[in-house]
């Protein structure tokens, strides 16, 4: 029992048990799941909602759980008239400064700042500060009438506006996703649309007014002075039976009101009518509203909303100067308890500490996205760089407002036009068949590998199995994300722990066959198997690192990697450990174990170095081919590179149309509503699905694509669907994003290039980057023959076969290394032929349990994973072949030419001497 339950079988089984208890809330999530109805209720939506948030749950991407989706944009009205308002402070600054008395306003329908009543004598002195200050904003050609006492219309310039808006977008892009960061939501997509849209979906949420106000509002916080005899000035707004004395404010009336477009395309709200306010306010104040809670003595709550407060035109401070947000409760305030905790950096820090001390005894206003939460009066000064602003928030809004201002604020206003709950990408109908990818996958390894190593090909399953459980745990315990995509990694992951047990059997295999007793071959095969395995994963893993540092692939690439590297580091574990553990259990019982008779190239002896020239020529023959295909012929862009269509159908008869119906109705070659790479996405709880279509390079029109859409689906359905309306979206990526992939794919092979040459020969790393090469250009070109689209998928399948395929090159290299040492007198040909001779069983088991998961993905995974499992069959068997007649063939012809040189190579071909061909 001692010998079974030795420190390795403990370390196992300990963390195992840690890995089913990190897994299980996620096992348990989808348990619940299932049972779930296609169209959940409210109180089953909010009970999902609360499961996914569980922390100790593996978070779920878009494309398996749905989320909600925003489509905004910016509010370009208010936007301008921002801008013409801090021009407008800057031309009064500017006049003041120079002691003139001008009237300066803001002409918000005719986009213009209009400067009259110009002080006898300084008209040709106000031309020339706007000349000098404001040429590069405004269009100033309206100034002369200042010289004769006239109304100088100063329209803000075009291309300023232009630029704002994009540089404004850009900005937006960048601060929405600080957020998403901030807010811990997983997996978002935020993509630009043109003009000035902005595309977000976030996983898991179904809740989309938490998003619209935390995640989507400006942030805009501003500290304001409120006038010193402010019960005076704001009387003048106020409607008389609601004024507070006690507070200083009241409702303000609806004459001084008007109604903008709201957030939500469609609605209104109420802002300040700043024309109707500005003949009753002082020079230099405006008019704002706030709102508070009022607790009557039952302890009812009652908001007051629109409530007036003259302020301070000029803020005294604002967001920018924010060093830490942090929310607290306040038990002993019954009115506001939940309260956002402020505090400011060194240069906001000595400007609050200068206003507060020259305004004590005044009332300084919090203004958050133009609306006073706050007033308090300055009591002393406060030096320090702290404060609060409390309101009506609910504990919620008080976290949410605090990470809002953490990430910064947006640097425009936004107006929603669509917000929706969508389902998942691809359907519960993908989410299932990509589980029975995974399963089926299984079951035929273990039937394989139990054929073929009996009982030791069992224990290969355990450990690939705990494979799986360790890969789950480490996804739970750094809060990561589980794709689609990265189902496909998990099963590609799969295949590849398989590997590392084939390798440690056929090594075994020998080690026995040599006469050797069974724990000493036990230990040789280990120790031998060990370079290799830690090789094949170090080159698969080093791809992968490069793509995240690049920083440009999508979230489906990027959920792929993190699965199979996170994979590719437990197949260390699982191989070298789980594997030893379960065989020295089995064999302090048993003293002994089965590891199979079935050796299909036991005694093989082909001379492959004889036909290498016949390899070359084929070759550069199918290389040359791809080559000129993929040229002439050029590559088909997915919706990633090229933008694409959508379409909101709405449907009658859900029994009749349902999303893998509407899939297979505009499936196919582009006629009469075909397309190649359409998306089908089902909008929860409504009759409404969204249909993606790439854009053509042949730049049809939208109503044209609109069209052919409605005639697929008019013939597969006839009136039972409807368009009802159609967007065109931008690209994911950018064009630039041609020259980074290749850039990518070249640093990833000098990268593999130097690590091969580091652990083998340079010569090694040239042959095997070489195969690489080839490899990448052939399963490219075969592909795109076969009418597949590139997209970000298959690049980052292309990445994994330039990290996987170069893994059968390693295992000939090591044992080419290997065997330079122990046959003596031989010539490379005779080695390199040995070497691939003795490996020839590994390399048709290691990449045939691969390609089983990889057909499994292809077979039973989906729409979602066949082109990605199609590309990585094409890679890992053309891999298979250049590793002996590309990688191999290299570095015969380098060493055999070397050997020559220095007279090493005798007339019958035999070495006299000993060359280093490995490190």
């Amino acid at each position: 029992m001692n010998k079974i339950l030795n420190g390795r079988m403990i370390f196992v089984l300990t963390v195992t048990a840690l890995s089913l208890i990190f897994v299980w809330p996620t096992v348990d999530y989808f348990f619940y799941a299932r049972s779930l109805p296609e169209e959940p209720s409210e109180e089953q939506l909010a009970e999902q909602r609360q499961r996914i948030g569980d922390s100790s749950m593996i978070k779920l991407g878009l494309d398996l759980q749905g989320g909600v989706e925003f489509l905004i944009a910016l509010d370009t009205e208010r936007m301008v008239q921002r801008d013409l308002d801090r021009l407008a402070e800057r031309m009064i600054s500017a006049f003041r400064n120079e002691k003139i008395e001008a009237a300066v306003r803001v002409d918000n329908d005719r986009k213009a700042i209009v400067v009259s009543d110009v002080s006898a004598g300084d008209e040709k002195l106000v031309e020339s500060i706007i000349e000098d200050e404001f040429q590069s904003s405004l269009d100033i050609g309206d100034i002369t009438k200042i010289a004769s006492g006239g109304e100088a219309e100063l329209p803000i310039l075009a291309e300023l506006r232009t630029l704002n808006r994009q540089q404004s977008v850009d900005a937006a892009l960048k601060t929405i996703r600080n957020r998403v960061n901030e807010f811990g939501l997983t997996q978002p997509v935020v993509v630009k649309q043109p003009p000035d849209r902005i595309l977000v979906q976030i996983p898991g949420e179904t809740d989309p007014e938490r998003i619209r106000n935390g995640l989507l509002r400006t942030a805009n916080l501003e500290f304001r002075l409120l006038h010193p005899d402010h019960n005076t000035e704001v009387r003048k707004f106020i409607d008389p039976a609601t004024w507070d004395n006690a507070a200083g404010s009241g409702v303000v009336r609806d004459e001084f009101l008007k109604e903008i477009p709201g957030e939500i395309a469609g609605t209104t709200i109420k802002v300040v009518d700043d024309e109707a306010a500005a003949a009753l306010l002082p020079a230099n104040y405006s008019l704002f509203l706030g709102k508070e809670v009022k607790i009557d003595n039952a302890g009812q709550r009652t908001e007051v909303d629109n409530l007036a407060f003259v302020l301070k035109s000029r803020p005294e401070l604002t967001g920018d100067s924010l060093r830490r947000a942090q929310p607290y409760t306040d038990v002993n305030d019954i009115d506001s308890p939940h309260k956002v905790l402020l505090e400011f950096n060194r240069e906001g820090t000595e400007k609050f500490a200068e206003v507060t001390t020259d305004h004590t005894g005044e009332r300084f206003a919090i203004v958050l996205d133009g609306k006073v939460y706050s007033s308090p009066r300055i009591n002393e000064p406060i030096l320090y760089g702290n404060c609060e602003i409390s309101g009506t928030f609910t504990q919620e809004e008080a976290q949410d407002l605090t990470l809002v201002l953490k990430a910064g604020s947006l640097p425009a206003p936004l107006q929603i036009i669509n917000e929706q709950a969508i389902g998942a990408s691809l359907g519960k109908d993908s989410v299932i068949q990509s589980g029975q990818a995974l399963i089926i996958g299984a079951v035929v390894l273990v039937i394989m590998m139990i054929i073929i190593y009996q009982m030791a090909g069992f224990f290969a399953i355990i450990a690939m199995i705990l494979n799986v459980l360790l890969i789950l745990a480490i996804l739970s315990l750094a809060n990561a994300t589980l794709t689609l995509s990265g189902i496909g990694g998990i099963l590609l992951t799969m295949g590849m722990a398989v590997d590392a047990n084939v390798l440690i059997y056929e090594r075994l295999r020998e080690e026995l066959e040599s006469g050797k007793p069974f724990r000493a071959a036990l230990n040789a095969a280990f120790g031998r198997a060990f370079s290799v395995i830690l090789d094949s994963n170090i080159t698969t893993l080093l791809p992968a690192l490069v793509l995240l540092a690049f920083e440009i692939a999508g979230d489906s690439v990027k959920g792929f990697w993190t699965a199979l590297a996170i994979g590719l580091i437990a197949n260390l574990y699982t191989g070298l450990t789980v594997t030893r553990a379960l065989i020295e259990a089995y064999v302090a019982k048993k003293k002994t174990m089965k590891v199979g008779h079935f050796v299909p190239f036991k005694n093989a002896n082909y001379d492959f170095m004889k036909y290498r020239r016949v390899g070359v020529v084929f070759t550069s023959l199918l290389v040359g081919v791809s080559i000129f295909y993929l040229v002439v012929h050029g590559v088909n862009p997915g919706i990633d590179f090229t933008g694409g269509v959508v379409a909101t159908v709405e449907a009658s008869d859900m029994e009749v149309v349902t999303r893998p119906a509407m899939q297979k109705a505009l499936e196919g070659s582009e006629a009469d509503g075909k397309f190649d790479n359409v998306k089908v996405v089902k909008v929860l709880n409504e009759d409404i699905f969204q249909v993606t279509v790439p854009k053509k390079s042949d730049g049809k029109s939208l109503e044209t694509i609109r069209e052919q859409i409605e005639a697929g689906l008019s013939g597969a359905f006839g009136e039972k669907v409807k368009i009802v309306s159609t967007q065109s979206i931008e690209s994911v990526v950018g064009s630039e994003f041609k020259w980074s992939a290749f850039f990518m794919l070249l640093v990833a092979s000098l990268v593999i290039l130097g690590y091969l040459a580091f652990r083998f020969r340079p010569i090694y790393g040239l042959g095997a980057v070489a195969a690489l090469v080839h490899d990448l250009l052939i399963s490219l070109g075969i592909f795109v023959a076969l009418g597949h689209n590139l997209t970000l998928d298959i690049v980052s399948a292309l990445m994994i076969i330039l990290g996987y395929s170069v893994n059968d090159t390693i295992v000939v290299f090591d044992r080419i290394r290997e065997s330079s040492s122990e046959m003596y007198g031989k010539s490379i040909g005779e080695i390199i032929n040995y070497a691939i001779n003795k490996t020839l069983s590994r390399t048709v088991f290691t990449s045939g349990t691969t390609l089983v998961a990889v057909l499994s993905m292809l077979l039973f995974g989906g729409v979602g994973l066949k082109d990605f499992a199609l590309i990585l069959l094409l890679g890992i068997g053309v891999g298979t072949y250049s590793s002996i007649f590309v990688a191999s063939a290299m570095v015969y012809v380098f060493i055999h030419a070397k050997e020559k040189r220095e007279g090493i190579v005798k007339a019958q071909g035999q070495r006299t001497k000993t060359v280093k061909i490995g490190a």
